[in-house]
């Protein structure tokens, strides 16, 4: 590969114009006008370069020339300004020759693309760039004697120099900007800084952190500062300072596409000199975890927050839920590391973490009553932006500049011979050390400008072939392989891994398992800007198709994406046969790439990467997958309202193309209207509901698509409460040969035929998802609601088996799924009448639920807290029922019925009637268990002449051979018959059953209280 290539650079470009040659030439002829230009000239020139600029070329009777190319220095700016005012002095020492010369100056400093191979050679063209044109015109602008100056250079240069303000100059071609005219150079002024070295104040502050955990606290420690200010040095230095008796879990983030790139989770599983697996995992937390179901539900919630797996369990949950899942999973992990010996979570640049991560890093150190410690280092803006909570177990550490003194002793440690004056590198330590190791730093006058001159220097000093390896493999990121570089920069394998070995010799990069990484992210950043836009789109398109590893959805997206996705790539990429095949992939790839980002719950990242697929999108077929994966991951947020919006954009797009769209469209878009309407927060209207259902049912009809037509007659059903589309829609589900996709419709389904009584059919859905529980991960739903099931057909030794069940699996969930166990717990000890298991239950329930303020909880809660305040009432205590019955009002999320129900009772046995009649209007009688809340309530009232009604629903049910129904009923009647004069109720068949409390229940009047 030829070492001539052209790069993106920052230079300051000079235009020095000689100065009434035209009217010397007809008082010295040409020849002799010629022969003092050239004199003029190669004076000048020498001027120029005793400052390291290059001459570029000579234009009539100007020198362009630039500083920062072929080689650069950390202060070219000021060298550039020195040399122009060198040129200056020349022509005024010149003034009173003979053949006088004046010259007009013109400066700016900016970003241009040189081609260094003119640069070593002829010097002709070698540069293109705003500034230089911005220079060209301040140099026509000048008077003679003049230098101007823009206003990147001025700025570049303000420590060195005084200027005088023009104001505002129009400047042909480039519109009006800001002028300033030298005045003179002056010394660099030195000023004290902000401590670097030796900070002791701030190790002790994390030392406070890590003994505050030790008490048995979770504590977060957040530092933060610029990049290269030491952040990392610092928690280095603290962590080493702990001893090998503390566990460090260590994991950096890192911006999307790059290797390991938002997957920090993964890293901290990883163990040294081995990345994390499933295997490694599951052999790891049988050390930690003797019971099997909690090692199985702390091991689906690291492997599915990692990445590692997808769970279809905690796919399937609600996102409150899975996140509090999730958390959990991460805390009981911690917890259990914490057991064996101290424990500090260390994760780096935290400003590049998704959302997620944060949220479960706050989650983790928000009262969460796990003695560890979490160290995180971000930059600034992130501590505005970041998302986490004020507490206080929260430390937030700013690392501020280093002052002289500190800089200084720092330059000395990093190998400087001498003393530098360094006050220009504003105390970033990573500033000063690259200050130091450039060689080609002249007298202590010289000082650099901005650290990525610093580092663009240090890269100058590298031989042309290992300097372009170093900016091909930042196309990786920071992190890079050999074979990535061999691949990137298309030289011999062997060839690459010497040039590799010699860069990390020489700090360049650092050794890593697997590879290289860059010393610095912006050593990085530094590289990879210096490629031109047409090569970097270039390899990153090479890199595309030949690096990334197999399976890395995300990653082949990023590199597409810089491949074609940006504005530029219309020009790069003009007349490329490659370009539409390009733009295929890179749809499919940010679409596989969405998906894969809402699998691990990072839905903003998803959405922003269909957006990016919209750029290759070519026609409104393809417009209409990339709005449905928005609306999938809109949906898998828990956002209905913007994936209601989204569906509707894809069903439209088809419709556009021509076509119909895909059957799952419609149960994909309405099944919350069904099963979470009161996620919305604006419902769309029944009409509109029912015509998309409708429409929804042709399509599937025209498509032959059985399972989609099933989800929507089960949604029709389970809005209209109408048995017989519930009935359609099952009979349809047998035909679908695989019922795994069906799982959440038949839960549902089953959900659905237990409220309106349809016991059997119910039991015979449950029996068929069993089939495909291991898949579906519905395992602790059955034992939720086939406990229910159990309890509402008379089976209560087994419906107390399977709640028993369901709450020791719990043990190991998360806050919120944890109460749910606590519900079927408590409808098994009110049908046992178990008073006092209830007034316990109700506690534990109070105390979870104070414990995790940030947990959203369910109805559950409602029942739990409901049911002990009949337990309350039914043993007199009325003062305890009525404070409980106050916190079980508060609203809860999910199904109304079923609070609605609990509520029903609990106003009924505290004499509300008031409250009893509201609820009771709100009724939708198709739902028996209402029906028995409500008969119970009437029992309790003594309002005979209303039963009637309410029990003939109640009676067809136990018609159908329910024990549980049929005596709950026999009691009723039974007090019926002996409130008008006959025999004292026994509930004998209720009693046989087990259901002493029912039979309490009816035996309680409110009147008596």
């Amino acid at each position: 590969m030829s070492e001539r290539f052209a790069e993106r650079r920052v230079v300051t470009a000079l235009f020095v114009d000689v100065v009434g040659s035209a009217g010397l030439t007809v008082q010295l002829g040409p020849e002799r006008l010629k022969r003092t230009l050239d004199r003029a000239f190669l004076e000048l020139k020498a001027v120029i370069t005793a400052e390291g600029g290059t001459v570029e070329k000579y234009v009539g009777d100007a020198i362009h020339a630039l500083f920062g190319a072929p080689i650069a220095h950390p202060d070219d700016p000021q060298r550039a300004l020195r040399a122009a005012h060198g040129c200056a002095r020349w022509a005024e020492d010149h003034r009173r020759e003979p053949v006088p010369l004046a010259v007009r100056i013109g400066l700016e400093t900016g970003e241009a693309i040189v081609d260094l191979g003119a640069a070593e050679t002829e010097h002709q063209q070698m540069s293109v760039g705003g500034c230089v044109n911005a220079a060209a015109r301040l140099q026509q602008l000048a008077e003679p004697g003049q230098i101007l100056v823009g206003a990147t250079c001025r700025e570049s240069t303000a420590e060195v120099a005084e200027f005088a303000s023009l104001g505002e100059i129009e400047l042909k071609g480039l519109g009006r900007l800001p002028v300033w005219r030298l005045v003179a150079l002056t010394l660099p002024r030195a000023g004290a800084r902000v401590p670097f070295v030796g900070r002791d104040a701030e190790l002790d502050l994390l030392r406070l952190t890590y003994r505050r955990a030790q008490s048995g606290r979770s504590v977060l420690a957040l530092v933060s500062g610029p990049p290269g200010q030491g952040k990392t040095r610092l928690v280095d230095e603290f962590v080493n300072g702990l001893g090998v008796e503390v566990r460090v879990l260590k994991a950096r983030c890192r911006p999307a596409g790059e290797r390991g790139a938002r997957n920090p989770l993964q890293e901290l599983l990883s163990t040294p000199g081995a990345e994390a697996s499933a295997e490694d995992l599951t052999g790891r937390l049988a050390g930690l975890f003797n019971d099997a179901t909690e090692r199985h539900r702390v091991f689906a919630a690291l492997m599915h927050s990692t990445g590692m797996m997808v769970n279809q369990e905690l796919a399937a949950l609600p996102t409150g839920q899975r996140q509090d899942e999730i958390a959990n999973g991460w805390r009981r992990y911690l917890g259990a590391l914490v057991r064996e010996r101290p424990l500090v979570v260390w994760v780096d640049d935290l400003q590049w973490a998704e959302g997620e991560v944060v949220y479960l890093l706050d989650r983790l150190t928000l009262a969460a009553g796990m003695p560890a410690l979490i160290v995180a280092t971000a930059r600034p803006e992130f501590v505005k932006q970041g998302g986490l909570r004020p507490g206080g177990d929260r430390l937030f550490v700013t690392l501020d500049a280093l002052d002289e003194t500190a800089a200084r002793t720092l330059a000395h440690y990093a190998g400087s011979p001498e003393t530098l004056r360094i006050a220009r590198a504003e105390g970033n330590p990573l500033f000063i050390i690259e200050l130091v190791r450039a060689r080609s730093l002249g007298p202590a006058r010289d000082v650099p400008i901005t650290l990525q001159g610093v580092i663009g220097s240090r890269l100058d000093e590298l031989p042309p072939r290992e300097r372009e390896l170093l900016q091909r493999a930042a196309i990786v990121g920071e992190m890079f392989t050999p074979r990535d570089a061999t691949l990137l920069s298309g030289r011999d394998q062997a060839e690459v891994a010497g040039m590799l070995e010699r860069l990390a010799d020489l700090l360049y990069l650092h050794p890593v398992p697997g590879g290289y990484r860059f010393h610095h992210t912006l050593v990085r950043d530094v590289a990879y800007g210096r490629l031109t836009t047409a090569e970097r789109m270039q390899l990153h398109a090479r890199y595309a198709q030949d690096g990334v590893l197999p399976g890395d959805a995300e990653a082949l997206a990023h590199h597409l994406w810089e491949a074609i996705g940006p504005a530029d790539a219309d020009w790069v990429w003009d007349g490329s046969e490659a370009l539409s095949e390009l733009r295929a992939q890179a749809l499919a790839a940010h679409l596989a790439a969405s998906r894969r980002c809402t699998d691990r719950f990072a839905y903003e990242r998803a959405v922003e990467t269909c957006q990016q697929a919209l750029r290759f999108a070519t026609g409104p077929l393809d417009k209409a997958r990339v709005e449905r994966a928005i609306a999938d991951a809109y949906m898998a947020s828990g956002d209905v309202d913007q994936a209601w919006g989204h569906y509707l954009q894809a069903r439209d797009l088809h419709r556009e193309g021509g076509a119909d769209p895909p059957p799952d469209l419609y149960p994909s878009l309405l099944e919350p209207t069904a099963y979470r309407p009161g996620m919305f927060r604006r419902p769309p209207n029944d009409a509109l509901i029912e015509a998309f259902a409708q429409e929804g049912e042709d399509v599937a009809r025209r498509a032959r698509d059985a399972a989609s037509l099933a989800r929507l007659l089960a949604i029709r059903a389970y809005r209209s409460h109408d048995v017989a589309q519930l009935v359609e829609a099952l009979r349809l589900s047998e035909e679908v040969a695989d019922p795994a996709p069906l799982a959440f419709f038949l839960g549902n389904a089953a959900i659905f035929q237990n409220r309106v009584g349809e016991f059997a059919v119910a039991r015979r859905i449950y029996d068929r998802l069993d089939a495909v529980a291991t898949a579906s991960g519905l395992t602790d739903r059955h034992l939720e609601f086939r406990a229910i099931l159990a309890l509402n057909t008379g089976r209560l030794g087994e419906a107390e088996r399977l709640a028993e069940q369901f709450l020791v699996a719990s043990a190991s969930r998360g806050p919120h799924l944890r109460t749910h166990a606590y519900r079927e717990q408590c409808h098994v000890l009110l049908a046992r009448g178990d008073w006092r298991g209830l007034r316990e239950l109700a506690a534990e329930t109070e105390r979870l639920v104070a414990e995790h303020p940030d947990t959203a909880f369910c109805y559950a809660v409602t029942t739990a807290l409901g049911f002990a305040v009949v337990a309350y009432a039914l043993e007199g205590q009325r003062l305890d029922a009525r404070t409980l019955l106050t916190q079980a009002e508060m609203p809860m999320q999910a199904e109304p019925f079923e609070r609605e129900s609990v509520l029903l009772l609990a106003f009924g046995v505290m004499g509300e009637r008031d409250q009893v009649e509201r609820l009771r209007e709100r009724a939708i009688s198709g739902f028996w268990f209402f029906r028995r809340m409500e008969a119970v309530v009437l029992t309790i009232f003594e309002r005979w002449d209303e039963l009637g009604e309410v029990l003939r629903p109640l009676e067809r049910l136990a018609e159908k051979g329910n024990p549980y129904l049929e005596a709950l009923v026999s009691a009723i009647h039974e007090e019926m018959a002996a409130a008008r004069g006959g025999q004292k109720p026994a509930h004998r068949m209720l009693r046989e059953l087990g259901y002493l409390g029912w039979s309490q229940l009816l035996a309680y009047r409110a009147s008596t209280l």
